[in-house]
């Protein structure tokens, strides 16, 4: 989290389709490039979401601290097996699917994709190395709900060949 402090301002890049939170304990104002202004009172909290393209926010500090954040992750339900892909890097995988689920990691996957994973109902995910593709961890199942954990794809040197590995709560 960052912060504004009384009579300065910010400009903060929000890539495109990214969400920008804004909170004070004075009295501030958020502007996006090209659109609106919202005036926020001590304690106000505002989330914002600066569609496509990208846009430039301006958060000016009127009294006291404002203070920001750009969310970077997407969180994406899923239920039922999938197949990682290039579209999956930096997002977390919530499984909403009361079932046990295979998610197979493909060969082609470039070195440091990274996702996360999410077991938010009862049943099991399971990461399985697809065809070409190594798991180097010793662990590949989330089963417990409520349990986190992640991917790392560590090398892939001649591009057909991902290793990886798994953190968190895989066991």
């Amino acid at each position: 989290m960052s912060s504004v402090s009384q009579g300065n301002s910010a400009a903060v890049f929000v890539p495109a389709d990214r969400i920008l939170e804004v909170s004070t304990a004075g009295e501030a104002s958020v502007t996006i490039e090209g659109g609106r202004t919202w005036w926020l009172r001590s304690g106000d909290k505002r989330r914002l979401s600066t569609g496509d393209p990208a846009k430039r926010v301006t958060i000016e500090a009127i009294s006291g601290t404002a203070s920001y954040t750009v969310y970077y992750s997407d969180v994406v339900p899923f239920t039922g097996n999938r197949t990682l892909s290039p579209d999956d890097n930096g997002k977390v995988l919530r499984c909403d699917d009361t079932s046990d689920v295979t998610i197979t990691v493909p060969p082609d996957l470039p070195e440091c994709f990274s996702c996360g994973f999410m077991m938010w109902s009862t049943g099991t995910i399971t990461v399985s190395a697809g065809s070409g593709a190594t798991k180097r961890s010793s662990t590949s199942e989330l089963s417990t709900q409520y349990s986190t954990g992640a991917l790392l794809v560590g090398k892939n040197a001649d591009g057909a060949s991902a290793e990886f590995i798994l953190s968190g709560g895989f066991a």
